[in-house]
């Protein structure tokens, strides 16, 4: 059997809009990898070849989702060079992911081009909602890219990519496991003449386990929630996504999506303090530990061709509700003008304007009422010399805010061919963070007084072909936003957030059915304005996996990572690094349309902790069927 399932190169598109991935085949009689022609997305926010991408961008394509068994975006996310994470317990709990070490908010998560920021939340987008049952690809570039997408956008981008109908076709998976857990999803579509559609639903019940468990501090350490009798805290979650289009003619589209998100998630009281969802532990008078969530994803949008013009007219609507502590409501509207000019075989301008409306009404359950605006302009350049071996890129963005000073940003990259299949790259840009309307005018911890985050960041790659590379970056945040303790609420810190690091990347045929791949990331530095070294970053982070073919309808992966030195507080007291976790699935297609599925979590049942007093998932197996037609 040749090796033609799942393998990939990992460094050729960029977050934004759907598009396909060839296959990547081996020679049987070298086993030397072949990268076929790629279509991607570019950093210009349209359509490029692989090799004229010039940032450090990886993909996770629907092939890698199903043979790795992830099922949550956190799971796909483990995989990726640069990135880190910690959550409070287990399905559901809300987590952090530090994209080169910075806080969440500092990524923009995308679907479909689709905001998924929470503007009244702490971390950015809430990835613990986001389940992988009907998605293309998951994109990641990072480095500041604000010059293409403005704020949030000044660690990196994250767009989840869902599938949309090429051809009639229908898919149903279920699955069940421990914790009494039982998921299911179901999409159809077809395209029929000029009329295209597409239907998914996924849906996920589990008892779960404990979010807290005891901290380092108490003697019961080690023991998780459950063996100690406490609560567990369940998690469901029901989300579905409508896709239309109808081609108006050969050269005019119409498209409109709608994605919602159903969830309700039942947490503990603090960090190793176990609360029954009618406890009152701490007297404040809360009846319930359960968070109903309900967010909402619109899109409409028209498409034109003209000659060397591709146009695009949409808009974009995100509604997000928490009933947790009272009530959290708020909302993002952008509607905008996009185009692309081709004006040379290898070169193209690429460029857009629009506007973006934010607000928030509840906020722990007071009535804000608060809302700021913007309106931005950016343009884009690609063009190729020299047949394609040098590629070069930038962009330039004016953010004009009702409530911040205006801001320019930009990014400029180069790739350079240097022999055969070895090519180095280069990647200079700054980044833009404004503060939420949480940070600004929450009644406990809001500071009307705070202004705009400003980023500078660089990062230089070698690599060869699609099978190693290795990245060095280095980034600057200026007036960092973080929560003071002694106030009481959110400030700027002084003085210039240094982060740096080095990221490694090793994926390579070993036979005609092994394959094996690798990542390595060390962080260099990762330090606030006054040289304190940032909470809850790791050192260094390991990832391996391994994927085995040993017939045509047998599938074998083994992945996982291990966790350096990470430390809780700033103080250091609390180390909670230094674990290893290891998955496998199993796949068997024991009929054409049907495929059986085994999954096992943390294989060798690892105690550990991501953030201390709160619980991860102990040695877990699942069992299900995927049928496709």
């Amino acid at each position: 059997m040749k090796l033609t399932k799942g393998f990939k190169g990992r460094y050729f598109s960029l977050a934004a809009i759907a598009a396909t991935v060839s296959c990547v085949q081996m020679h049987a009689q070298n086993t030397q990898a072949i990268q076929l022609e790629k279509i991607v997305v570019s950093a210009a926010n349209t359509e490029e070849e692989e090799e004229a991408v010039t940032e450090d961008v990886t993909v996770i394509t629907a092939d890698e989702i199903s043979e790795r068994g992830y099922q949550t975006l956190k799971d796909a996310l483990a995989s990726v060079p640069g990135i880190t994470f910690t959550s409070n317990g287990g399905f559901g709990q809300p987590t952090n992911i530090y994209l080169r070490n910075f806080n969440s908010d500092h990524t923009l998560v995308l679907i479909d081009g689709i905001r998924v920021n929470d503007v009244t939340g702490l971390s950015g987008a809430q990835i613990e909602q986001y389940r992988l049952d009907d998605v293309e690809r998951i994109e990641v570039i990072e480095g500041p890219q604000s010059g293409i997408w403005g704020a949030d956008a000044s660690a990196g981008v994250i767009n989840i990519v869902t599938k949309y109908p090429r051809k009639k076709s229908v898919t149903f998976a279920f699955k069940g496991g421990n914790y009494d857990t039982k998921s299911l999803s179901f999409a159809f579509g077809d395209k029929n003449g000029a009329f295209d559609y597409r239907f998914a639903l996924s849906h996920i019940d589990t008892d779960g386990f404990s979010a807290a468990e005891p901290g380092k501090s108490s003697p019961d350490y080690g023991k998780r929630g459950d063996d100690l009798g406490w609560e567990k805290d369940p998690y469901k979650n029901t989300t579905y996504r409508l896709n239309l289009g109808y081609d108006v003619s050969k050269n005019d589209r119409l498209e409109a999506l709608m994605m919602a998100v159903d969830a309700t998630v039942h947490y503990d009281a603090s960090a190793g303090i176990d609360a029954k969802d009618l406890d009152d532990p701490f007297g404040f008078g809360l009846s319930s530990y359960a968070n109903d969530i309900k967010n909402r994803f619109y899109n409409v949008a028209y498409l034109k061709k003209m000659d060397a013009h591709s146009a695009k007219l949409f808009y974009n609507f995100s509604t997000f509700h928490r009933t947790q502590y009272g009530g959290y409501t708020g909302s993002v509207k952008e509607a905008g003008l996009q185009d692309r000019f081709d004006y040379m075989e290898d070169g193209f301008l690429a460029g857009g304007a629009g506007y973006q409306g934010f607000h928030q009404g509840l906020s722990a359950g007071v009535d804000l009422g608060k809302k700021y605006a913007n309106r931005y302009i950016y343009l884009s350049d690609h063009n190729a010399l020299f047949n394609g071996a040098t590629q070069f890129s930038g962009a330039v963005r004016y953010d004009n805010y009702t409530t911040f000073d205006n801001k320019a940003t930009y990014k400029i990259g180069i790739k350079q061919k240097l022999i055969d299949e070895v090519f180095a790259s280069a990647n200079y840009g700054t980044g833009y963070n404004v503060p939420t309307l949480y940070r600004l005018y929450d009644s406990y911890a809001g500071n009307k007084n705070l202004t705009p985050e400003t980023t500078r960041g660089y990062d230089i790659s070698l690599a060869y072909d699609h099978h190693m590379k290795i990245t060095y970056y280095k980034e600057t945040i200026d007036r960092l936003i973080d929560y003071d303790y002694s106030l009481y609420q959110f400030v700027n810190i002084d003085g210039k957030s240094t982060f740096k690091g080095i990221e490694l990347s090793f994926e390579q045929p070993l036979t005609e059915s092994i394959s094996a791949r690798a990542d390595y990331t060390r962080t260099l530095s990762a330090e606030d304005g006054q040289g304190n070294d940032l909470p809850r970053r790791a050192n260094m982070k390991l990832g391996y996996g391994l994927t085995w073919y040993p017939t045509d309808e047998h599938t074998i992966d083994i992945h996982g990572y291990y966790v350096g030195t990470r430390y809780d507080d700033k103080a250091k007291s609390i180390q909670t690094g230094r674990y290893n976790v290891t998955d496998v699935a199993l796949r068997h297609q024991f009929a054409k349309n049907f495929t059986g599925e085994i999954e096992v979590h943390n294989l060798f049942d690892r105690f550990y902790q991501e953030v201390d007093g709160y619980g991860t998932e102990g040695r877990s197996i699942y069992v299900g069927v995927t049928v496709r037609y």
